[in-house]
């Protein structure tokens, strides 16, 4: 158990630098490291990932590094898809959530790698156009979440960066409580007999929060260029021992 406690640390950190991204690694740690099937997989990983992303999200908040009102549009959307998803997951093979979940790990890696413009200067807001995109983008996410248990960060970063030309770590804080809102939505999609190992939950949650706290601390050290290219490398790489897993 303490080397997967050790790697939930080392998503904690990715998450809280990037705001993306803890979702899916859960899930594949969860899925082979701790040998759950696929469907308690995700159920566990939405119970870990609200809470890390709770604690993580406070010390951009109190930075007021955090787009309220885009995590609002995308929020709504996204927590109405995740409550959908969550309902439907029952209803589709678990081989069909794997090729859907392989397909979302492939699009994060594309999105991660995506050059935004420079971010306008002052305080990001977003207007009305990038507005109606934020909600409409949320409502696909979360319907992602709700079926496979992705967070949807790999998706709202490129988005304010790239249509409400928002600061990174802006973006990064905005992403981090939109994760948060679709794993709660994508959990109370799956009530009131969710599919989680709750013991699991517990040490996993503990670890991943810390390493969040950590990786909060190091975001402004680190080039966010570099991490993005590292990030989606290891999507690359997990989509393809994904890929192997299913072709056997």
């Amino acid at each position: 158990m303490s080397w997967i406690t050790a790697l939930g640390a080392g998503i904690g950190v990715a998450a809280g630098i990037l705001g993306a991204g803890p979702s899916i690694l859960t899930v594949l740690l969860l899925e082979h490291g701790s040998g759950l099937d696929i469907g308690r997989a995700i159920g566990t990983s939405l119970v870990v990932v609200a809470a890390m992303s709770l604690v993580a999200l406070v010390p951009y908040a109190l930075e007021h590094a955090v787009m309220w009102r885009a995590a609002l549009c995308f929020g709504i959307g996204s927590m109405t898809g995740a409550y959908l998803g969550g309902r439907a997951s029952a209803l589709i093979p678990q081989k069909v959530l794997l090729v859907v979940f392989l397909l979302a790990m492939v699009v994060a890696a594309i999105a991660m790698l995506w050059q935004a413009p420079p971010a306008d200067e002052g305080e990001p807001r977003a207007r009305p156009v990038q507005v109606a995109v934020l909600a409409a983008g949320g409502l696909l996410v979360g319907a992602l979440t709700g079926l496979v248990g992705l967070g949807g960060g790999f998706a709202v970063v490129p988005l304010l960066v790239v249509f409400a030309r928002a600061p990174v770590r802006a973006a990064v804080g905005t992403s981090i409580l939109v994760i948060a809102l679709n794993t709660l939505a994508g959990l109370a999609g799956r009530l009131p007999h969710p599919s989680v190992d709750w013991r699991i939950a517990a040490y996993l949650g503990l670890a991943e929060s810390a390493g969040s706290l950590a990786g909060a601390r190091l975001a402004e050290r680190i080039s966010a260029r570099t991490l993005r290219r590292a990030f989606a490398g290891l999507m690359l790489a997990a989509a393809l021992f994904m890929l192997a897993a299913l072709l056997r």
